[in-house]
């Protein structure tokens, strides 16, 4: 019988570790139809300057997905707005000899949410991000790959500070 016990614990311990738990309790209320979304400016002066587009159509993305909103191009009933700041890659993890084993880049967004229907929800707020990669690597074959693992950080953090009931 401790057996069977042992095996069910296990099992269950797999089943949990596989299993994805959503929240969707979102704080948007049935006044608010629509969204829409600002060209993101870059304004990081050493960042690619397609990061802010990236941006936009990413946080869109994501609202569309997520939620029962439609998109305006225009004036929207929620509007984000925002740039993109500051780009930095900088050294970590020091090795004997004045050399790093691992670079990090570091995003940072300053983001506006305003909503149309309630003032007292408006915020402003910068939001910041970073993904390490190998010292060993140049960050032009890796960049792509790290700006999306930045961005769907922010965008998580921003999507649950706009609509999150927390």
């Amino acid at each position: 019988m401790p057996r069977f016990w042992a095996l069910l614990s296990i099992l269950s311990l797999v089943f949990v570790s596989n299993c994805t738990i959503r929240f969707n309790d979102w704080d948007i209320s049935q006044e608010v139809k629509t969204f829409s979304v600002q060209q993101f400016e870059t304004t990081a002066g050493n960042a690619p300057p397609t990061l802010g587009q990236q941006f936009s159509e990413q946080i869109k993305e994501r609202v569309m997905n997520d939620t029962r909103l439609s998109f305006s191009p225009n004036k929207g009933d929620i509007q984000f707005s925002g740039a993109v700041s500051s780009y930095e890659v900088s050294p970590i993890a020091p090795q004997p000899g004045a050399t790093v084993s691992l670079q990090r880049l570091t995003i940072k967004l300053n983001i506006a949410f305003r909503d149309n229907t309630d003032k007292a929800k408006n915020w402003e707020q910068s939001f910041s991000r970073f993904s390490d990669f190998s010292a060993e690597v140049d960050i032009s074959s890796v960049e792509s790959q790290l700006v999306e693992e930045i961005y769907a950080q922010i965008i998580e953090d921003v999507f649950n500070k706009a609509f999150g009931n927390w």
